[in-house]
């Protein structure tokens, strides 16, 4: 008979569990979104806009309020928009000092990292550095 008595297994320490919440490195504010949809509507010629809406089926109305207003007004348009530029993200909501906001969680960092890049090309464009100013030239007496 064999009265050993059986070693309990080697216990690995244990994580914190993040109870779900989403990883805040890959959260953007309303703020940052919107200016980035202004920025995509804003490179559509004039006249564009109408058409493009009816095409990708977007209400036109609605996009010329998110070109307009400020509040927070818009976030499902905004993350509808955000899909179709082929950057999906998760609309969530937020209480910050007592009012809701919304915030956007993106699905990869890779996702994230093409955004900000877009979003700095339309917030610093490339441009040609201005031609030096011509000065009239006098002839010699």
């Amino acid at each position: 008979m064999n009265t050993s008595i059986p070693t309990p297994p080697a216990t690995t320490p244990v994580e914190p569990v993040n109870a779900g919440f989403p990883d805040p490195a890959l959260i953007v504010s309303y703020a940052t979104v919107l200016r980035y949809i202004r920025h995509r509507l804003n490179t559509l010629l004039h006249g564009q806009l109408k058409p493009w809406a009816q095409q990708h089926k977007f209400n036109y109305a609605r996009l010329i309020e998110i070109k307009k207003l400020e509040e927070e007004t818009q976030a499902v348009l905004l993350q509808r928009l955000m899909t179709h530029f082929q950057f999906p993200t998760e609309l969530l909501r937020i209480i910050v000092h007592q009012s809701r906001r919304h915030f956007f969680l993106f699905t990869s960092p890779d996702s994230l990292t093409r955004f900000k890049a877009e979003l700095n090309l339309f917030d610093n464009p490339p441009f040609d550095a201005p031609a030096p100013p011509t000065t009239p030239t006098s002839s010699p007496n």
